[in-house]
Order: C-alpha cells, then sequence, then structure tokens
C-alpha cells in the first residue's frame, strides 16, 4: 500500500488566505478564539475553521478510499479474467 499525504492549512473566511499574525512562532490558539489574518486584517475563528479543514480532509479522505477501491477491483477484474469459476459484473 502506498503513502498518502496531503497537507490542510487553515484559511481565512474572507479573503482565502493562509497567512496568520501569531503572537509567537508554534503558537496554537485554543478553539473558540480568534486569529487576525495578516492579508486582509479581520479576524477569524478558530473553531470554524477546524470545522471546514476537518469537512476538507474527510472529502480527501473518502475520494482517496473510493481510488484505492477502484484499482483493487481493477487488479481483481485482471488476475481473474480467465477463470471459468469467477466472474464479474
Amino acid at each position: 500500500m502506498r503513502d498518502f499525504k496531503k497537507l490542510i492549512k487553515l484559511r481565512c473566511v474572507f479573503c482565502h488566505s493562509n497567512d496568520f499574525a501569531l503572537p509567537w512562532e508554534g503558537y496554537v490558539p485554543p478553539p473558540g478564539s480568534f486569529v487576525v489574518c495578516a492579508n486582509c486584517g479581520k479576524e477569524n475563528d478558530i473553531t470554524s475553521m477546524l470545522i471546514t479543514v476537518k469537512a476538507a480532509g474527510i472529502s480527501i479522505a473518502k475520494d482517496h478510499a473510493k481510488e484505492l477501491v477502484k484499482d483493487f477491483t481493477n487488479k481483481l477484474k485482471k488476475t481473474f479474467k480467465n477463470s471459468k469459476f469467477i466472474t464479474f459484473k
């Protein structure tokens, strides 16, 4: 099985920028707090941004799972294509 990695960044709700004004490097804001966008200067709610990122991650995972199932089905069909006992619809 191949490794699958996808990076999803938090994005500003207003301008879709990935840059935020954080107090120090490595700062992780607690849920329910606000961060200021470095591009447009508007405050973004962390909780709503995390929900958006989670939805995007679930969508990517579902698409990847569908791709894996499709590949597996094609390999099974190819393996058993000359068998008279196993057929695929």
